[in-house]
């Protein structure tokens, strides 16, 4: 009796909901705009349980007719709903009601449930949908994990049809990019009932604009897109295809402008393209860094139309077989079809290696006055100085670590960047990356100095070599390197006096690739740095690669993985260089196989050996250099100097 009741009842809904729907509502809605109204909750006074706990609803939103379907478990658990009513698989994966398969299991409140029963009825009535004020909008229905979901295309039409003064704007790399996008607001807009609609003042293909003086607008990219304009509800898209030259200036020009409005959004939509600017934006929203809420669609959720059967299929495994063959490779396949941040296809490293590198990546920070107090650490600009998160500051003075720090060259003035790479040698030829300093502002004969201070306050012993690249401005730098150890030179600079510099360990290289060496170090073979060549430097990217590859060297730095993921051989021919931006941190990278070939280096990995053996140097060898470093330390502690004004931010 109870069934029969129920079914009754089903079926006098149904009828009142289709004349409903198709009378009341007489212009149809069309598919992927299922609401007909939605009853906003204002005080926030309903919450919904998921599984991070109760979170708020923000809106009831009653739905147009739908087909009920039936969901039993294994459980016990029961649930009718939707045949698109979103459920999870294990791993959170989303999955259409109607795409169930007996023995699927589904996420419920008491663990994962196998589906033991599925169907549909012929009952259509409308439903109830729910707005889950948390970024990953789930909530149990009947205690089965469920999902809403929305389109950002509607929510920007919401936004400036029923709100007065707002502004939208859609900004893609191409302007019919954007068109298409803005054509689907103007179709949202035309199925609407008359009654919702505004007046419309302008309508054409570059925007539109209603009564209420809201209006959106679409606009190509370009660094200058959308300067001056207040907007409301800014849409990014296909972002990581945008010129990478250009996208972090527009990035950090119209973000500041749009953040100024308290109830402003922000809408980044993109297919993965490498490492750039889209992945740390969406890096950063995944780790909870930033208040962006990430989402991704993976070609297993999106449905194929099957023309034969005139409708939507679920993509299977046989699909994705399919089309690997046509693209040609599993790689090809992730590329076009997967989320999966992939590097361009002439990167120096492989795809899964520059993944790894990234998946451990952080942004180093800036020294800070803290930690320079802490070890009585003087320079002219700490602002360049970056050391890996967590690292240990005093380890640079404890006489324990050992290090190699490689150098490229630049002369200032905004363009190319000085950088003294600093690596801790672990054991076994394997490299850390945990601090650089990095500017392209100073000039030669300032960052020589910043060099001099710091490899006398910090790594003026035996347990550290440094490389550097013979450039336009090798010598002038290991020229101004010997003349700053000379007491009367530059009047200007006196106060260095007070810091000992015992000098510097540089690596003495070939002056050509094929050239001999000869052993003393100081003929005229060689000199003190590498001079790279179309030769050598295809060699020294050759084994490079190798050593990312083994894991020789770690690299957590941000800047430098974004460096290295953009370290392209787009002629094929070996000759690596960055296909935009800088690279100069990885080509003091490309130094470290080939200073691993010469005689001192392999002198330096014995030292290091007996150390870790005996926790001291040879005393029999390097009293003198032991004694230096104690030495070194006290004196700057006793006669610490107080450096001119201006100094410590030039």
């Amino acid at each position: 009796m109870k069934t029969y009741i129920k079914t009754l009842l089903y079926k006098i809904l149904s009828l009142l909901d289709y004349i409903n729907y198709h009378f009341i509502y007489k212009e149809k809605l069309i598919d992927n705009y299922k609401t007909i109204e939605d009853i906003k909750i204002k005080d926030n006074s309903i919450f919904i349980l998921s599984d991070n706990g109760f979170n708020k609803l923000s809106s009831l939103m009653i739905s147009k007719p739908f087909e009920i379907w039936h969901i039993e478990l294994e459980n016990g658990y029961k649930l009718e709903c939707a045949d698109e009513h979103i459920v999870f698989l294990k791993d959170f994966k989303e999955i259409y009601v109607n795409k169930l398969n007996i023995n699927d299991e589904i996420i419920t409140d008491v663990g994962l449930s196998k589906v033991i029963n599925i169907y549909s009825t012929s009952e259509k009535i409308s439903m109830c949908d729910t707005t889950v004020d948390h970024i990953n909008h789930r909530f149990y229905s009947n205690g089965i994990l469920s999902h809403n979901s929305t389109t950002t295309a509607i929510y920007c039409l919401w936004t400036i049809l029923f709100n007065t003064d707002k502004t939208g704007l859609i900004l893609s790399k191409s302007g019919a990019a954007g068109q298409d996008l803005l054509n689907k607001i103007k179709d949202m807009y035309l199925y609407l009932p008359y009654h919702l609609k505004c007046g419309t003042m302008k309508w054409n293909q570059g925007g539109i604009s209603f009564d209420n003086n809201s209006n959106i607008s679409t606009e190509a990219f370009s660094p200058t897109a959308g300067l001056g304009k207040t907007i409301n509800f800014l849409i990014l898209d296909e972002f990581a295809w945008c010129p990478q030259n250009e996208v972090e200036l527009f990035y950090n020009n119209i973000i500041p402008t749009v953040t100024t409005i308290s109830d402003s959004n922000v809408c980044i939509m993109s297919t993965q393209n490498g490492f750039n600017l889209f992945y740390k934006i969406w890096k950063n929203s995944v780790e909870k860094k930033s208040i962006y809420a990430p989402f991704k669609i993976d070609w297993d959720q999106v449905p194929q139309w099957n023309s034969e059967k005139k409708c939507w299929e679920k993509r299977t495994d046989e699909w994705k077989k399919m089309m690997i063959g046509v693209l040609g490779s599993e790689e090809a396949f992730y590329y076009q079809y997967g989320t999966q941040f992939l590097a361009p296809d002439g990167c120096l490293v492989s795809r899964e290696c520059l993944k790894r590198i990234h998946d451990n990546t952080t942004l180093f920070e800036k020294i800070t006055e803290e930690q320079c107090e802490e070890i009585n650490l003087q320079i002219q600009f700490k602002d360049a100085l970056y050391i890996k998160p967590g690292y240990d500051i005093r380890n640079f003075v404890d006489g324990k670590h050992w290090y190699v720090i490689t150098i490229d060259l630049a002369e200032g003035g905004g363009g190319d960047y000085t950088v003294f790479n600093v690596f801790e040698y672990l054991s076994k030829d394997k490299f850390e990356q945990v601090a650089y300093w990095h500017s392209n502002e100073v000039d030669i004969e300032l960052a020589s100095l910043e060099f001099w201070l710091l490899s006398g306050q910090l790594f003026n012993n035996d347990r550290c070599i440094w490389s550097v690249e013979w450039n336009t401005y090798g010598a002038l730098f290991y020229n101004l390197l010997r003349n700053y150890n000379e007491p009367d030179f530059s009047p200007e600079t006196a106060w260095r006096n007070n810091i000992v510099n015992e000098g510097i360990d540089l690596f003495y290289f070939a002056r050509y690739p094929r050239q001999a060496i000869d052993d003393d170090g100081m003929g005229t073979k060689k000199i003190q740095g590498i001079r790279f060549s179309n030769a050598n430097k295809s060699m020294a990217c050759s084994l490079l690669r190798l050593m990312f590859e083994k894991g020789d060297i770690i690299i957590t730095d941000l800047v430098t993985a974004g460096e290295l993921e953009n370290f392209e051989d787009k002629n094929g021919n070996g000759s690596y260089k960055a296909s935009y931006g800088h690279d100069d941190i990885i080509m003091t990278c490309c130094q470290l196989p080939l200073l691993k070939q010469t005689a001192r280096y392999k002198d330096y990995v014995e030292e290091f050996e007996a150390f870790k053996i005996g926790g001291k140097f040879n005393e029999t060898n390097n009293s003198d250099n032991v004694n230096t470093l104690y030495n070194f330390n006290i004196s700057r502690e006793e006669e610490l100097f107080t450096p001119p004004e201006g100094m410590q931010q030039m």
